[in-house]
């Protein structure tokens, strides 16, 4: 599962790359037919360029967000949760270690007599 989410996103990723590039493209071709200036040029990319940053960022938190309600759907616990478990089971193994060691050092009463 994980490779496939790290796919799409990096797909994703991918695809913001390559419109970045078909951009500069597009604006050179524009400047070198005289449509537009090379003000208006750098400033007509830079507008593309952040409106793209700003709807990947909105992709990648929308992304985030389903993520965790999957893995909440699906019962699976985040990392802080995992490690409070584990650090709770090492306690009590320490503490059933203790109990253990008791229940081994006390005398063991002998068949026939009574205490």
């Amino acid at each position: 599962m994980y490779k496939e989410i790290k796919k799409g996103f990096l797909t994703s990723l991918g695809a913001v790359l390559l419109s970045k590039d078909k951009i500069e493209e597009v604006v050179r071709k524009m400047v070198d037919e005289s449509k537009i200036t090379e003000a208006d040029a750098r400033r007509l990319k830079d507008e593309l360029l952040n409106t793209g940053e700003q709807q990947f960022s909105k992709m990648e938190n929308a992304f985030s967000e389903a993520l965790k309600k999957g893995l909440d759907r699906l019962g699976i616990s985040r990392e802080e949760e995992f490690y409070r478990l584990k650090h709770k089971v090492e306690a009590l193994e320490v503490r059933l270690s203790i109990v253990e060691k008791t229940i081994a050092e006390k005398p063991k009463p002998t068949p026939g007599k009574e205490e």
